[in-house]
């Protein structure tokens, strides 16, 4: 229970293909940042600004800012304490509100909801649902109109903004009441590009901002180093190499446990497969819903010979075994539990420690980074972001909250610095210190295994929420974790695309029409790649693969590139 009723759907039976990225981990010495990363889908809506991107980068080559008044205005809101005047109400109980957001919490309990309870005598009713389940369980809430105040999370996207705010009026504008009470939050909307980004169609604002530095890579494959170890193998750079790799791994005892028959060779995160991003191995970098840059250009990859030549591969190395065969149909508890007995030579995730059950510390792990292969023959991976993005379908406020603005000065108060820093790295005054020189963060190795639990970064705040950690700024450690994303960026960047997928509001003349076109392109071209890589479809076959592309163009390929302002379907 976390300040009133706690709801938590346990069915993970329910097998869904991935919408979007999720956000896997924090980091110390940085910021809570998405994922990954994440990918550039509309879904997310991941932008860039150019201003923004290169003031990041300055800062962060820079001595690393650990005090709020040294922030850059420009692109931090340098704000430290809260704008609310505290608590919102008199009394305890006095006010709530209740909130849906995907999150696969084991207990639902969350420090930082606690704290803020403290703070502000406001409850909120958390209903948790695991993100296979999620969106599913929204379109069942919003069809019946019993929904929560606010629904948060990666499940909400612009084709819902769209449909249920500007059509419909069931998410409320909250512009009004940023403008009228909630300093912090306005102060984030004016950094540049911001308020441009967030702004719908018809004018108003629907979400809670949620602006970040972020990874220029979300999700990539991690290889197993002590399996090459143990088999004396080099880290491949081609794909012959990786699946000659794979095979080992198939025919040997790689994790030395006795069994030659347990190893998986590859598997993937079972909400973010990404697994059409190694398209770029062969020249066609390409996010989850079929769009790549090629040439600084964004292009329509899902028909291309250079994605058949990817599926050929992939679905031949499936043939011979060296792929989960659960690939399409496990559960995020299934991938983890496999990663954690020592199955797995290879995955795709945002970072290595959410399948290998191995924490977050200061020394590497044993997983690597694989590296982009085939780059001598032209291999790319898809650049997710220049270092800094606005999501602006993380939160919205419904009209069955009795109590709008509330809730908007709710938030603008978990905005603040302190409260920021209690959702990405632990409560200032517990896990964290006020000092002369900026905030340190005390070695969580000291504290008990229950705290160090209920300290973790999953159980500080329900991580798919809006939250507020201003650009540039740093947390001094002594001890800090290993910075395995810093590690990927570095590998990665010379083989990045020159531009990121940028993604733009849909005219309102075009809502309906793209809305209904997007979800059956997306479901069509999801459905026929796991046919093609399971085999249930021949890929080499040149009639069914002209089958799939003309099932394309019907399903009104031209029509949805052209409402996105894309002119390009690659060949």
């Amino acid at each position: 229970m976390i300040n009133g009723t706690f709801y938590y759907e346990e069915d993970k039976t329910m097998k869904r293909k991935t919408v979007v990225a999720l956000l896997a981990a924090s980091m110390i010495l940085s910021m809570a940042m998405p994922a990954a990363a994440s990918d550039s889908t509309e879904e997310t809506t991941e932008v860039t600004t150019e201003a923004a991107t290169e003031a990041a980068a300055e800062a962060d080559a820079s001595q690393p800012i650990t005090k709020a008044e040294d922030l850059d205005p420009t692109i931090a809101a340098t704000t430290a304490e809260t704008t609310q005047e505290l608590p919102l109400v008199a009394n305890e109980g006095d006010a709530s509100f209740s909130m849906f957001v995907d999150d696969s919490s084991a207990t639902g309990e969350f420090v930082m909801m606690d704290e803020l309870k403290k703070q502000t005598n406001v409850d909120v009713e958390l209903r948790l649902f695991p993100y296979e389940t999620a969106t599913e369980r929204l379109n069942l809430d919003l069809n019946s109109g019993d929904y929560a105040d606010v629904i948060a999370g990666w499940t909400l996207s612009d084709n819902l903004i769209l449909n249920y705010g500007v059509n419909q009026g069931v998410f409320v504008p909250l512009e009004e009441y940023f403008e009228k009470s909630c300093p912090k939050i306005t102060e984030i909307l004016n950094l540049k590009g911001v308020r441009e980004k967030m702004t719908a169609p018809d004018g108003h604002i629907y979400s809670i901002p949620y602006v970040v530095e972020d990874d220029l890579v979300g999700y990539t494959p991690y290889i197993n180093g002590q399996w090459l170890e143990n088999l004396g193998l080099e880290m491949p750079t081609t794909t012959d190499e990786f699946e000659a790799v794979l095979q080992a791994f198939k025919d040997q005892d790689a994790n030395g446990n006795g069994d030659t028959t347990d190893e998986i060779p590859f598997s993937t995160d079972p909400n973010n497969k990404h697994i059409e991003a190694m398209a770029g191995y062969f020249g066609m970098p390409m996010n989850k819903n079929g769009l790549a840059i090629v040439d600084g250009e964004t292009v329509y990859g899902g028909v291309s010979s250079k994605y058949r030549e990817f599926l050929s591969w992939f679905s031949g190395m499936y043939q011979k075994g060296l792929i989960d065969t659960e690939l399409y149909t496990q559960d995020s508890s299934t991938w983890e539990g496999k990663g954690s007995r020592d199955l797995y030579g290879v995955s795709i995730a945002y970072g290595s420690n959410e399948f290998s059950g191995i924490a977050r510390g200061p020394e590497k792990s044993v997983w690597d980074v694989l590296p982009v292969l085939n780059t001598e023959n032209g291999g790319i991976w898809l650049r997710d972001t220049t270092g800094f993005s606005v999501y602006r379908t993380q939160v919205v406020v419904t009209d069955n909250a009795e109590d709008p603005e509330l809730i908007c000065r709710w938030f603008d108060n978990a905005f603040s610095l302190e409260n920021g820093i209690g959702i990405s790295t632990g409560p200032v005054g517990t896990i964290v210190t006020k000092e002369d020189d900026g905030y340190h963060v005390i070695d969580k190795s000291t504290l008990s295994e229950e705290d160090q639990e209920k300290y973790s970064w999953a159980n500080l705040w329900p991580q798919a929420v809006s939250k507020y950690m201003p650009a540039g700024f740093r947390l001094v450690e002594a001890n800090p974790d290993y910075d395995e994303k810093d590690a990927v960026e570095k590998i990665y960047e010379p083989n990045l695309t020159e531009g990121v997928i940028e993604e733009n509001w849909i005219d309102m003349d075009s809502i309906d029409t793209y809305a209904d076109i997007s979800t059956a392109i997306k479901d069509y071209f999801e459905q026929q790649q796991a046919m093609f890589v399971a085999g249930e479809q021949d890929i080499n076959d040149d009639a069914t693969w002209q089958a799939y592309v003309d099932g394309m163009y019907a399903l009104g390929l031209e029509d949805w590139l052209s409402i996105q302002g894309i002119d390009t379907i690659a060949e």
